[in-house]
């Protein structure tokens, strides 16, 4: 405390006339607008959006595998298919079946091989060309006459080549 003695103050005249004390009286505090009803309809609001989200990731997801496993199908049946196309590449390619499609296509097997040695310069055996004739006869050639022919064009070249040496 203070050591100051409490006077109270002296109150002068003013020459006013009192006024009268004002009468005062409690007021009720204005109610809330806000409250549990906002509330409970933004927490609605917030869980109907949540499981709108759920729900649409689901059927996205659905929508994704089901579209994954028509590819797997499809995958699959074009790998059998190349298996199979594989398959009739590989019996194509086969020598009889090609020396079959040859001879239906009116081919002939070649009756003899020459060969050019580019470093000397020469023509080693004969080829007749396909469809040869015999110059006596004027008759085609058969396979087994044109090899005979080469191997004696071939004996007769290798003997010139003996002599020339």
């Amino acid at each position: 405390m203070s050591a100051v003695p409490a006077i109270a103050p002296v109150r002068r005249a003013t020459g006013r006339p009192a006024a009268p004390a004002p009468q005062l009286r409690l007021v009720a505090a204005p109610k809330r607008r806000r409250g549990f009803q906002v509330y409970v309809a933004v927490c609605l609001t917030m869980l109907l959006g949540a499981l709108g989200a759920v729900l649409w990731l689901n059927t996205a997801l659905a929508a994704g595998a089901f579209e994954i496993h028509e590819l797997e199908v499809k995958l699959s049946q074009l790998e059998i298919e190349r298996e199979v196309i594989n398959e009739q590449l590989v019996a194509l390619a086969e020598p009889q079946g090609l020396a079959a499609r040859a001879s239906q296509l009116g081919m002939i097997e070649a009756p003899a091989t020459g060969y050019i040695i580019l470093l000397d310069k020469r023509i080693v055996g004969s080829a007749p060309a396909a469809g040869a004739t015999d110059p006596e006869t004027g008759e085609e050639l058969t396979a087994d006459q044109l090899d005979e022919a080469a191997a004696q064009a071939e004996g007769a070249a290798g003997a010139a080549a003996g002599a020339e040496q």
